[in-house]
């Protein structure tokens, strides 16, 4: 029976946080369809279910939520992880009552900070910094206006979706050292608070956390972004030596792009720049007027007639939609209301293109891309394998007509400039270590 389960809004979350727990060894699966999930109760250690409930108005994601949760403790699962949107979309409040209304638990720590993708939170106020680092020696990000764009106040927002009452607890407390935060947290519930959102700014501020979270009743629910996820299985205890290795196919490497999030343009452009790659946009409006069908042959002729001219088999091919590159405001992430018809089109290329045996390997960025394109090849989740870099996880389909090939999934806001470059360039070299 499994360890824990995760419990994501969207496909990449459960992705980018279940490979946290795949690093120490333990078996992991993405479930794409909750509706399936009792098929993976017997045989797996940790599930990261996509509850895909991001879009949903409130009610309906509570339902769903609590639907799961339910399947799950029902299931025996010790521990469920809610993780949140780093950037705090969708219905995070709402769905973390859910968990806690299922599990009957009356005290949940949620700590949204990721600092290896820039997010931070100071005074219950979250943040994303454009510094990219290890983490660590960033002890004034979140501290000034610096590089910085502010996006809410947490504790605010949680507040509003719940009944319970939220509190904060600031990173003075936490930087104080677990038995400190352990204090806080046992006054506060003394008062009344029930969700108690967390500052963290550096990986020793996770740490800290995890380390008090360890001496927290059994029943605590935990949440947060995939960044507080990674220090909970050395903490808890769980470990395996159940490693594996990715495999490498017959292809090319297909980065499929239905994100408008600037920080993947930029990547996009770095990679072009550094290799010999190669870039299809999806003209966007074709599918909007009616003409999928037809853009959806286009693209994909486009790209078998590449392969069958190209020398170099391992040229990674880019297929992106054009609005990517028509952003001009960097500050604003575009939702566009033909979105899902548009990731949907993005599905079927991929399928077209598994269809002719020309993928390698997937590399697919934006949560709704990720979703329609395993949809669309009908792969029931992904076996994670190793995180290429923070956030990033790659892994392997299983089930469906891409049955075993590799698969790498990112948010569309993850990564510094370089992190598209830097995961091709990892892909490459594992493509060559296996053909040597």
């Amino acid at each position: 029976m499994g360890y824990i389960s995760i419990i994501a809004d969207d496909l990449t979350g459960a992705s980018d946080t279940g490979i946290q727990f795949r690093k120490y060894g333990l078996k992991t699966k993405v479930i794409v369809d909750p509706d399936k999930l009792e098929q993976f109760f017997d045989n797996d250690e940790i599930l990261a279910i996509n509850s895909n409930t991001r879009p949903l108005k409130s009610e309906k994601a509570y339902k769903r939520v609590y639907e799961i949760t339910c399947k799950l403790k029902k299931a025996g699962f010790g521990l469920i992880y809610k993780k949140v949107d780093s950037t705090f979309r969708g219905n995070p409040g709402i769905e973390l009552e859910a968990v806690m209304d299922a599990l009957g638990s009356n005290l949940a720590i949620l700590v949204p900070s990721y600092p290896d993708n820039g997010r931070c939170m100071v005074n219950g106020h979250l943040k994303v910094t454009s510094v990219f680092n290890n983490g660590n020696n960033v002890e004034n990000i979140g501290l000034t206006d610096e590089n910085e764009q502010g996006l809410c106040h947490v504790p605010t927002i949680i507040q509003k979706q719940m009944r319970r009452k939220v509190a904060n607890i600031d990173l003075k407390t936490v930087r104080e050292g677990s038995s400190a935060i352990l204090d806080a947290v046992e006054e506060l519930y003394k008062e009344g608070y029930q969700v108690l959102t967390i500052d963290a700014v550096t990986k020793d501020d996770l740490n800290n956390i995890a380390l008090a979270c360890k001496l927290l009743p059994e029943a605590t629910v935990l949440a947060g972004a995939a960044g507080f996820a990674a220090y909970l299985p050395e903490v808890m205890g769980l470990s395996s030596n159940n490693l594996l290795k990715l495999p490498s196919k017959d292809g090319m490497i297909l980065v499929v792009a239905g994100t408008c999030n600037p920080t993947t343009r930029r990547q996009i452009e770095e990679v072009l720049k550094n290799v010999n790659a190669n870039l299809i946009k999806i003209d966007t409006d074709r599918i909007i007027s009616g003409m999928a069908h037809e853009e959806v042959q286009n693209v994909a002729q486009k790209i078998q007639k590449h392969v069958e001219t190209q020398k170099m088999k391992t040229n990674p091919m880019i297929v992106a939609v054009d609005t990517l590159f028509k952003s001009t405001n960097e500050n604003e992430y575009p939702i566009n209301k033909w979105g899902k018809a548009i990731a949907s089109a993005i599905g079927e290329i991929v399928g077209m293109l598994v269809d002719n045996n020309i993928v390698q390997c997937l590399v697919t960025t934006g949560g709704d891309t990720a979703l329609h394109v395993l949809n669309a090849l009908k792969a029931r989740g992904i076996d994670l394998e190793e995180e290429i870099l923070a956030g990033i996880p790659s892994g392997r389909l299983f089930g469906g007509k891409a049955h075993d090939i590799p698969i790498v999934t990112k948010a569309g806001g993850f990564g510094s400039p370089m992190a598209l470059l830097e995961v091709i360039e990892h892909l490459q070299n594992n493509i060559e270590a296996e053909e040597y």
